[in-house]
């Protein structure tokens, strides 16, 4: 092990830095408390460029440090890679690191076997599907990463993500970045958008913009995706408004509106709360409003 000057180190030149994101503030409080305990790794070359270490050196330069302890290695550079992204593993690598580590594989000329293996040693599919999303993720723009990083999106929403265009992207997540978004709804939202984009061509959500609850941006959409559909859920809930039924009675149909049925649901505590709800169905069954419920399935 030795110390060299950071000023001999190229800090511009990250080839084999996979890293994302580069700073890491509890690493930076680590070594301002006890300093770094594991070495950097440097390639032998004048300037020497870092192979493993980038966050290290990255918390080093922020602390004001003039030298760095580190381990001078003479590999060549698709070694240094390897080497890089393998010694990451043990730590847990993210998918935008995953991703920025399989696409410098290419970028140097690896095999598609030797990728694959990497891949497999990176918890990933060997898939072409996950390769050209991996590789689409490295070149995605930095607030789209960023996103990706704060929602912990899997890789089925970061596809769904990446099918819009960075205009539509930067919209979109403007929008659900104001949200607190489930793993589901998010799946549930790009969904409805890809259809949008797919029926419409192209999606404008600057009428949208301005929702702030999940359930609200759904309801919008749902309209877009479906607007019969969604006509028929409305008037079913202006019916069951009409209806003023208690809280103890559940009327619900089919989502789709294309069962024959209706399923009306009594909760009671004892006898008397379920004469009076049932008392008070017989007045909607009356009213004409159970049967307006009917005209709007199938049946």
């Amino acid at each position: 092990m030795k110390t060299v000057s950071i000023d001999q180190i190229n800090i511009h030149d990250r080839r084999f830095c996979i890293s994302y994101p580069l700073y890491d503030g509890e690493l930076l409080l680590s070594i301002q408390k006890i300093g770094i305990i594991q070495p950097i790794i440097l390639l032998d070359t004048t300037p020497f460029l870092v192979v493993v270490g980038f966050r290290r050196l990255e918390s080093a330069i922020r602390l004001g440090h003039s030298k760095i302890s580190c381990i001078i290695d003479d590999i060549n550079e698709k070694e240094a890679l390897l080497y890089s992204i393998h010694d990451n593993v043990k730590r847990g690598l993210n998918i935008i690191e995953k991703a920025h580590g399989i696409e410098k594989m290419l970028h140097m000329g690896f095999s598609i076997t030797e990728i694959h293996d990497t891949m497999v040693v990176l918890d990933l599919q060997p898939h072409e599907k996950v390769l050209n999303n991996l590789i689409a993720i490295a070149y995605a723009e930095k607030p789209l990463k960023d996103f990706i990083m704060s929602h912990r999106l899997s890789m089925q929403n970061i596809e769904s993500l990446l099918s819009f265009d960075i205009g539509e992207r930067k919209q979109i997540m403007e929008l659900l970045s104001s949200m607190r978004v489930t793993e589901s709804y998010m799946r549930e939202i790009l969904q409805m958008m890809r259809l949008v984009k797919i029926k419409e061509g192209q999606i404008d959500l600057n009428e949208i913009m301005g929702i702030k609850d999940i359930h609200g941006l759904k309801k919008e959409l749902k309209k877009k995706t479906n607007p019969i559909l969604s006509s028929l859920e409305e008037e079913f809930k202006a019916i069951i408004h009409k209806c003023a039924l208690p809280p103890n009675i559940d009327i619900k149909v089919d989502p789709f509106f294309e069962k024959e049925y209706i399923d009306i649901r009594i909760k009671g505590k004892d006898q008397k709360e379920i004469e009076d709800a049932i008392e008070k169905l017989g007045r909607a069954l009356k009213g004409g409003y159970i049967g307006s419920m009917f005209g709007l399935t199938k049946g």
